[in-house]
């Protein structure tokens, strides 16, 4: 999961949310095609291109507007509460596409235990620190934290597939497309310094967070194995 940074509302929707403010219109289902669209929009380039909660690379054809707090609990607690931009992100796949994988917010659906005390949500800055990424894809939670725990079962986090998924792109960076090109110390500290940042095109490396754990993991091995060396050399 990655940090997001929204830059704001569109200013067209807040207008629209204003205009409908206190109506039987103060309603996500009532919220125009075009609109939902446009927000959709601003929130993939507020994600650098990423899926909300699994890192995965989205486009507008590929994701829809996910409510991190369900629409039917906000509409429950509050009249027009499903409207906050704020609890809004944009996630895959599209709502409509039958045969996707179960995980992420399809599997996440409408959870939201305890009002979401124990969920993780990428709207959090240190969301990124309560997770563990290996080398071979595995996620964990850091210190067995119970929110980080909690979120990866809700959401699938370790769903199979997007495990082999999450594996098959950091394999790729750290030891090439064959497998047989490790990148060296020096390329992987370099890297693991700039690979959560935009790229040239604003977007996002799919599953950077999980390189840069990654990248850390072979680090520590160049390391130990350099030691070996030193050690065998000194004994001989």
């Amino acid at each position: 999961m990655k940090y997001i940074q929204k830059t704001g509302c569109p200013h067209s929707y807040s207008g629209w949310c204003a205009q409908v403010a206190e109506t039987n219109k103060s309603d996500w289902r009532e919220v125009p095609s075009a609109q939902k669209e446009l927000i959709l929009t601003a929130m993939i380039a507020d994600q650098g291109g990423l899926c909300a909660y699994t890192m995965r690379r989205i486009e507008n054809k590929s994701s829809h507007v996910e409510h991190i707090k369900p629409r039917r609990r906000c509409r429950k607690d509050r009249r027009g509460s499903d409207l906050d931009y704020t609890n809004l992100v944009a996630c895959f796949p599209r709502c409509d596409v039958k045969g996707q994988p179960r995980y992420g917010a399809r599997l996440k659906d409408d959870w939201w235990d305890n009002d979401g005390a124990e969920f993780v949500s990428p709207l959090q800055p240190a969301c990124e620190q309560v997770f563990r990424f290996k080398l071979n894809g595995e996620i964990e939670a850091v210190n067995n934290r119970t929110e980080a725990i909690t979120t990866i079962a809700v959401l699938g986090l370790d769903h199979r597939s997007l495990t082999e998924d999450r594996k098959r792109v950091i394999e790729e960076f750290i030891y090439g497309p064959r497998g047989d090109a490790p990148i060296s110390y020096a390329a992987a500290q370099r890297a693991r310094n700039s690979i959560c940042n935009r790229k040239g095109n604003s977007l996002f490396n799919v599953f950077c967070v999980a390189i840069r754990a990654a990248l850390e993991e072979h680090m520590a091995a160049l390391t130990k194995l350099r030691q070996r060396r030193r050690y065998a050399q000194r004994n001989r």
